[in-house]
């Protein structure tokens, strides 16, 4: 890669990394990394880190949270380290025990480490893929990987040839899927999987992969307290950092159980809105108050979030419905002087918080009784021009199975309605997705849990959190999507982990239930509905003609409205494709 280019990718990841920069180049390879300086903070940090025979350079992008245990291990066996830091014990790690030392990290990473003697690379991503790591194969058999999608894009790396497949799962889901893009051929690699690279072939293969049970034996109270013990485990790994780290309370039983777990005083954060009926920042100082973090509540008016609409834009690095959300909020960590902050992201999988877990086994009964007469059932809906109709009409005319009711849950667009607007717009046209990969073998509650975390958390939660959080140089954290805590939790029978209403944590951290009593979940939502319909809102948005695609599809509900010019706006800044109005 010419060095101009790698100069030019550099620029274009400042904000992952303002605090430090590295290029490294051989005939063969190119490695950039931008650093947040979180762990030793001295230039012992700086990336791509070489190792002392020169024979190996890493490039890392996480955080390793149980590294001081293993640097203790490696030490024993003859190690020495002239950094105080997470990447050099990876380093040394994998050098030592090449890919077996996957399972042995507790932490969210994406690396590289490439071999200058064998001229070969190695890749991993952590279990939940909680850090992106994007692979694209050039038509001259080049490996190019990166933590964002438009950088590539922008620095002109890669061709601009849009997937057809993922813009249609854009459209029902609101999201790109976990493993894809818009860009044809750029890839993420899966979570909990490596790749190796020699000799211009790529192999991938899973490092880890989920396990639940049905675990008997223990009493209701060994379980209370073997969940309390395994959170607050998990926040105190969290809490490494050479930094302040932060929590974004909202108010609601995860981000105050993660609080409660805590022996530090943190600094939390909550957003507050002039629409009471989405305002959870009295609740949360109530939280913060109980447990003496130092709070700050931070306002978030119409203006001052339109204000932020063309940045927002900007940084998007893959669209998504449900972003700007947690942009907002990570602008407003990022300007109280914070460079790390936890969140409560993965308590409603992990325990069940969400209403489809009691709606997709009622999806589930309904087409067991149904039967042969479901598909004649979906063509009589099919008709109706009514955005849950078209949704449920697609489930009846779907395979039957945990997959496809999940799917209904989750779609903001039918497929029959996807392919209505790519039609519209003479996009690519494919095939619906395909259905997302289930756990046949494990329990219909866990099974719904593993597909909102591998496919709605993974896809847009997790992705977002990173992009739009990294966006404002704020690195995201979370507690409650740990491969310890997992494994330490998923053999719980899912009767008791996923019982209706959180209830394994709340009885876990009585004291958070003590202040949080019977409030209702919310969770972190924008009044966007009726900030879309104020005409003073529009100022900052994109221009799209929705006329032809209302006249084909129902565009009441402000979800599809924004989700298209979303789309619109990353469509024309990124691959020069405008969205005509048919």
């Amino acid at each position: 890669m010419p060095r101009a280019q790698a100069e030019r990718i550099a620029e274009l990841l400042v904000h992952r990394g303002p605090d430090d920069a590295g290029i490294w180049q051989s005939p063969t390879c190119t490695l950039i990394h931008r650093r947040l300086s979180i762990q030793d903070l001295s230039p012992a940090g700086h990336q791509p880190m070489q190792s002392p025979c020169g024979r190996y350079r890493l490039v890392f992008n996480g955080e390793i949270y149980n590294y001081k245990t293993l640097r203790a291990q490696l030490e024993a066996e003859g190690e020495t380290f002239v950094s105080t830091g997470d990447t050099e014990v990876l380093l040394r790690l994998l050098i030592r025990e090449g890919a077996s030392a996957l399972p042995r990290l507790r932490g969210m990473f994406a690396f590289c480490l490439f071999d200058q003697e064998r001229q070969s690379a190695l890749l991993g991503r952590d279990p939940f893929g909680i850090k992106p790591l994007y692979l694209y194969r050039s038509s001259d058999q080049r490996l190019l990987f990166s933590s964002e999608v438009r950088a590539l894009l922008r620095s002109g790396s890669i061709p601009r040839e849009l997937n057809g497949e993922a813009l249609q799962h854009y459209l029902m889901f609101g999201c790109v899927p976990q493993l894809g893009t818009l860009v044809e051929g750029f890839n993420a690699l899966p979570p909990g999987h490596l790749a190796r690279w020699a000799n211009g072939a790529l192999t991938i293969e899973r490092f880890w992969q989920p396990r639940f049970g049905e675990e008997k034996g223990d009493s209701y109270g060994a379980l209370v307290e073997r969940t309390r013990t395994a959170v607050k485990e998990s926040v105190e790994a969290h809490m490494v950092s050479d930094v302040p780290v932060g929590l974004f309370l909202s108010g609601g039983l995860d981000s105050s159980a993660i609080l409660a777990a805590s022996d530090q005083r943190l600094t939390t954060l909550s957003i507050g809105f002039e629409e009471e009926a989405f305002d959870e920042s009295v609740l949360a100082e109530q939280v913060a108050q109980r447990f003496g973090s130092d709070h700050r509540r931070l306002l978030l008016r119409r203006d001052k979030a339109w204000s932020r609409l063309p940045a927002f834009f900007d940084d998007l690095d893959q669209p998504s419905t449900d972003g700007f959300n947690t942009y907002c909020v990570s602008a407003e960590a990022a300007d109280a002087g914070l460079k790390v902050v936890m969140s409560g992201l993965g308590g409603d999988e992990l325990f069940g918080g969400y209403p489809l877990f009691q709606t997709v086994p009622k999806l589930l009964a309904l087409r067991q009784r149904l039967g042969p007469a479901a598909w004649a059932a979906s063509q009589l809906i099919r008709p109706i021009k009514r955005a849950k109709l078209q949704r449920f009409s697609d489930y009846l005319a779907s395979p039957p199975g945990v997959p496809a009711a999940h799917r209904c849950m989750r779609t903001i667009f039918s497929a029959r309605e996807a392919s209505r607007l790519i039609k519209l717009w003479d996009l690519p046209a494919p095939s619906t997705p395909p259905l997302h990969e289930g756990l046949e073998s494990a329990a219909l509650a866990d099974q719904i849990a593993w597909l909102e975390t591998s496919s709605y958390m993974g896809a847009m939660l997790l992705r977002d959190s990173d992009a739009l959080s990294m966006a404002s140089s704020l690195e995201l954290r979370v507690p409650l999507v740990d491969v310890a805590l997992f494994e330490a939790l998923a053999p719980i029978a899912a009767s008791e982990r996923l019982a209706q209403g959180k209830q394994l944590l709340r009885d876990a951290f009585p004291e958070v239930t003590a202040v949080l009593q019977d409030a209702p979940k919310r969770g972190f939502v924008i009044p966007f509905d009726q900030w879309l319909r104020s005409p003073s809102a529009s100022s900052g948005l994109p221009q799209l003609d929705l006329k032809a695609a209302s006249r084909r599809v129902d565009l009441r509900p402000w979800a599809r409205q924004w989700g298209l010019l979303v789309l619109a706006d990353w469509l024309e800044r990124n691959m020069g494709i405008a969205l005509q109005p048919g």
